[in-house]
C-alpha cells in the first residue's frame, strides 16, 4: 500500500509542470533625508488577495486576472514588500528601521502603514500601482497623517521577470514619497 501511494506521488509530481520561483529585485536609488525620528516601524503591508497568493498573477489585455501557472513568488508576498519598503527606507531615512514583529523594547517614534488597493500589469506595457498609507506615532500620539498614492510604471518586456522589476521600481517610488512626508515632520 505504502509502495502505491509512493507512486501515486511520483506520478503527481511528474504530471506538474516545473514551477519556478522569482525574487523581487532590490531597491537601489532611493532619496536621501534628514529627520527627527529615531525609530520607524513598518507594519504588514494590507495586499489584495490576488497579490498575497505566492502564485504570480498577471494582468491580460481583456482586464482579466490570470494566475501564471508555473510563476511563484520565492517569498510571501506580504512579508517580501513589507521587508523591501522597510529596507527602502531604512537607505532613505537616518532613523533606525524595521518592519513587523517589532523588534525594539519600546513603542517606535513612527509606524508606517500601507493599504494596497491595486498592484498589477499587463506584461509589456505597464504596471499599476496605488493604495494608500497611514504615519502614525505611537510612542508620542501626536502624528496621524494618512495620504493616497499611484504609480504607473512601464514593463519593458512581457516577462515575469519585468514584471518583477517593475513592483520593485515602483515601491521604490513609495518609499521615496512616504521619507520625503516624514522628513518634512
Amino acid at each position: 500500500m505504502r509502495r502505491l501511494f509512493a507512486l501515486a506521488l511520483l506520478a503527481l509530481a511528474a504530471c506538474a509542470g516545473p514551477e519556478e520561483r522569482y525574487l523581487l529585485p532590490e531597491i537601489t536609488g532611493v532619496e536621501t533625508y534628514r529627520n527627527s525620528a529615531r525609530t520607524i516601524q513598518v507594519t504588514r503591508m494590507d495586499l489584495p488577495a490576488y497579490v498575497s497568493d505566492s502564485e504570480i498573477t498577471l494582468l491580460g489585455e481583456d482586464g482579466v486576472l490570470r494566475p501564471t501557472k508555473t510563476g511563484f513568488w520565492a517569498d510571501e508576498p506580504e512579508r517580501a514588500l513589507t521587508e523591501m519598503l522597510a529596507a527602502g527606507l531604512d537607505q532613505a531615512l537616518t532613523a533606525s528601521v524595521a518592519a513587523d514583529p517589532w523588534p525594539f523594547e519600546g513603542l517606535a517614534d513612527i509606524q508606517v502603514a500601507v493599504k494596497v488597493h491595486r498592484l498589477s500589469g499587463v506584461p509589456g506595457q505597464a504596471l499599476a500601482f496605488s493604495g494608500q498609507y497611514f504615519l502614525t506615532s505611537p510612542a508620542h500620539g501626536n502624528l496621524e497623517r494618512a495620504r493616497r498614492f499611484s504609480y504607473s510604471v512601464p514593463m519593458n518586456e512581457a516577462t515575469i521577470p519585468a514584471f518583477a522589476a517593475a513592483q520593485t521600481e515602483a515601491l521604490r517610488l513609495l518609499v521615496n514619497e512616504i521619507a520625503k512626508t516624514i522628513a518634512r515632520g
